[in-house]
C-alpha cells in the first residue's frame, strides 16, 4: 500500500503538467466548438463521402505501416535481443540513430531515392528490370515506405526490450522436450513477447495516424490523409472550426482502435499464456 502511494505521488507532477498543458486545452477547444457550432461540422464530415474516404484511407495507411513495421521489426528485434556479439551495442545505436535525424531530412532523402530520376529507378533501368521509371514518389507506396522507415525503431525497441528479459533457458527447455525452432517461437517466445508487440503496434499506429511531414513530402497534393486535411482547412480554406472537428474525429478514431486492440489482445494473451498469469 505504501509503495502504491509513493508511486502515485511520483506520478502526480507529470499528471498535473499533462493536464494543464494538454488535456485542459483540448477540453476547452472541444467545449468552445460545441457551444459555437454544435455538431454542424461533425455531421458535415460524416455525411460527405469525400471526408469519409480520407478517414478510411488514413486508417488503412496506418494499419499497413504497422503491419510492415512489425513484419520487418520483429526479426530485427529478436536478433538484437538474442545477439551475443560484441557489436550488439552498435546494432542498438544503429536502431536509435534515425531518431537523431529530422523527419524532414529523411523525407527529402527518400525523395532523392524514389524519384523518377532517383537512385532506385536509375538502378532498375541500368540492370534492365524496367523500361521506364517506376512511379513510387507521390504515391501511397512512397508514403508507406517513408513512414515505415520513420517509425520502425519504435517497433524494434519495444519488442527487443521484452525479448531480452525472456530467460534463454525457456527456449532450451522447450528444445529438450522435442520442440523445433518454429514451435519454440510460437509456443514460448511469441506469447511472452506479446506485450512488446502490442506496445510497438500502438506507438506505430498512433504516430502513423497523425503523421504530417512524411505524407506531405512523399505523397504531395495527390495523397490526402487526415493530418494533411487539417492543414488544408487551416491554411487554405481558413476553416478553423472544420479543422478542429477533423482533429477530434482523428483523436476519437485513434482512441477507438487502441481500445479495440487492448480488448482483443487481452484475451489473446491469456490464451497464449502471455497475460497477467504468465
Amino acid at each position: 500500500m505504501r509503495a502504491r502511494k509513493n508511486a502515485l505521488a511520483a506520478a502526480l507532477p507529470a499528471t498535473a503538467l499533462l493536464s494543464v498543458l494538454f488535456i485542459l486545452p483540448i477540453l476547452f477547444v472541444a467545449v468552445s466548438g460545441f457551444k459555437q457550432d454544435g455538431t454542424k461540422f461533425y455531421v458535415k464530415f460524416f455525411s460527405d463521402p469525400y471526408y469519409r474516404d480520407i478517414l478510411i484511407t488514413t486508417v488503412l495507411t496506418a494499419l499497413r505501416v504497422t503491419f510492415f513495421a512489425l513484419l520487418l521489426g520483429y526479426p530485427t528485434a529478436y536478433f538484437i535481443a538474442r545477439s551475443t556479439s560484441k557489436y550488439k551495442n552498435v546494432f542498438l545505436i544503429m536502431t536509435v540513430f534515425p531518431f537523431l535525424v529530422s523527419a524532414i531530412v529523411r523525407a527529402y532523402g527518400w525523395q532523392v531515392l524514389l524519384g523518377d530520376t532517383g537512385v532506385l529507378n536509375q538502378i532498375l533501368l541500368g540492370i534492365g528490370l524496367v523500361k521506364k521509371p517506376v512511379k513510387i514518389l507521390y504515391t501511397m507506396t512512397g508514403v508507406t515506405i517513408g513512414l515505415v522507415h520513420l517509425l520502425i525503431p519504435y517497433m524494434i525497441l519495444s519488442i527487443a526490450g521484452v525479448i531480452q528479459n525472456i530467460p534463454r533457458n525457456l527456449e532450451a527447455a522447450a528444445e529438450s522436450l522435442g520442440a523445433n525452432r518454429l514451435t519454440v517461437w510460437r509456443k514460448v517466445i511469441l506469447p511472452l513477447s506479446l506485450p512488446g508487440v502490442i506496445t510497438g503496434c500502438i506507438l506505430v499506429f498512433s504516430v502513423s495516424m497523425t503523421a504530417f511531414v512524411t505524407p506531405r513530402l512523399l505523397g504531395g497534393a495527390r495523397i490526402k490523409l487526415m493530418s494533411t486535411m487539417i492543414y488544408q482547412e487551416v491554411n487554405a480554406a481558413f476553416n478553423w472550426p472544420m479543422a478542429a472537428a477533423i482533429s477530434f474525429i482523428l483523436l476519437g478514431t485513434i482512441l477507438f482502435f487502441l481500445l479495440a486492440a487492448n480488448l482483443a489482445t487481452a484475451n489473446a494473451m491469456n490464451r497464449l499464456g502471455g497475460g497477467k498469469r504468465a
